[in-house]
C-alpha cells in the first residue's frame, strides 16, 4: 500500500519566542488539518523595539501531512 503526502506553507506569529511562533502555526494547522507527519521551519523573522529587543518572532513554516484514501474515508 503506498502513501500520499501533501504539503504545504503557513506563516504564523508570537510574542515570546520562535518555538511558540511555531507551535502556534502548527496548532492552528491541526484545528483544521488531520494526520500532520512533520514541518520544517523555511524562514524566521521578527520585529525590534528602539533598543534592537526582539518584540515579535515571525516563522514560515512547511507542513507535511497524510492525504486520506477515499476508498477507506469516503
Amino acid at each position: 500500500m503506498s502513501s500520499i503526502t501533501k504539503t504545504i506553507r503557513l506563516s504564523g506569529k508570537a510574542d515570546g519566542s520562535i518555538e511558540d511562533a511555531v507551535r502556534t502555526v502548527l496548532a492552528r494547522a491541526a484545528a483544521t488539518i488531520q494526520d500532520i507527519h512533520s514541518f520544517r521551519i523555511v524562514e524566521v523573522g521578527g520585529e525590534v523595539d528602539s533598543s534592537g529587543a526582539p518584540t515579535l518572532f515571525t516563522v514560515t513554516v512547511d507542513i507535511t501531512f497524510g492525504i486520506m484514501d477515499p476508498a477507506v474515508h469516503g
